[in-house]
């Protein structure tokens, strides 16, 4: 199993040969137990967790003990970060003003397939983070989201970098009776996007759109099972209706509406609500579900002569 994904990443990994046995220490360290192998698996992963992907295959080569413990962790993290390379002839992407860097699409996606294709299959996933950033890789992070959710994710974490279009749609989605939380960054959301999230998913409590772009004729967010959603800094083309009768917690922060509204309707089971608007112009459509709140913050501009 092991020889198969550490060979996609010998390339790219300068990994250090293990030290000869005349070089190691003979000291009493040499000579001490390894008290982190001795833990048991759970917690192995929660270590494991805090680790770069890569990184947490690598630690197949720390002893027979750790082989296969990356197989089973709960969690897989693709992060396109990982596989920037300036020496590659490959997509270029622009981190921030001052610094481009080169991103090796390639052995992203070598590394990503044999990743899940490894994997064990029968351990659910607590979270799936998959951060993008390659143009010509559309299609294929399609079919690692839809591996995650297929394998029961409980939570969804998708990055865009620069709004690259990621599709939330009945052909690359799949019904999930187990993801609980969705949080997507600078992603673009079209008129098929918002129906996989409010009849896919029946017990997802908790979605996060961050500096997202919600592109759609008709937009409405009308999932019975949410409780909380948090809309940062999206760019709202079209009117967006938030129609959710179980939602407990709404926030709305420094919205962009491009000459649209954000409404909201019939949410009767609303306890909280933060509403941030660095606009001019108050819509008042944003306030119409409100009347039942119990704590309501709201930060406007005000309007003067």
């Amino acid at each position: 199993m092991m020889r198969c994904l550490v060979g996609v990443m010998q390339p790219f990994d300068k990994m250090s040969a293990p030290a000869s046995s005349s070089k190691r220490s003979h000291g009493p360290a040499a000579h001490s137990a390894d008290r982190l192998s001795s833990l048991p698996d759970p917690l192995l992963h929660l270590v494991m967790s805090f680790l770069p992907m890569r990184e947490v295959v690598r630690t197949s080569l720390l002893s027979p003990r750790w082989r296969d413990l990356w197989a089973s962790v709960p969690f897989i993290h693709l992060d396109f970060k990982e596989f920037v390379d300036a020496t590659a002839d490959s997509f270029v992407i622009g981190v921030d003003d001052h610094d481009w860097l080169k991103l090796d699409e390639n052995r992203l996606q070598k590394f990503g397939d044999h990743l899940l294709l490894l994997r064990d299959g029968a351990v659910p996933l607590d979270e799936a983070r998959i951060f993008i950033g390659g143009a010509d890789l559309s299609d294929k992070y399609d079919l690692w989201i839809h591996h995650a959710i297929k394998h029961k994710a409980r939570l969804l974490h998708v990055y865009a970098h620069r709004f690259l279009r990621v599709e939330f749609n009945d052909r690359s989605m799949i019904r999930s009776q187990h993801l609980k939380i969705i949080r997507l960054q600078e992603v673009t959301l079209t008129d098929t996007s918002l129906r996989p999230l409010n009849f896919y998913f029946p017990v997802l409590e908790h979605l996060e759109l961050d500096c997202c772009i919600v592109n759609c004729v008709k937009n409405k967010i009308s999932s019975r099972s949410l409780q909380t959603i948090r809309i940062t800094c999206c760019e709202v083309f079209g009117d967006l209706e938030i129609c959710a009768p179980n939602l407990n917690h709404l926030y709305i922060l420094d919205p962009v509406f491009g000459g649209h509204a954000i409404v909201t309707r019939d949410l009767y089971s609303l306890v909280t609500a933060s509403i941030s608007l660095s606009a001019l112009e108050l819509y008042h459509g944003i306030l119409d579900g409100l009347s039942r709140v119990t704590t309501l913050e709201l930060h406007a501009p005000l309007l003067e002569v």
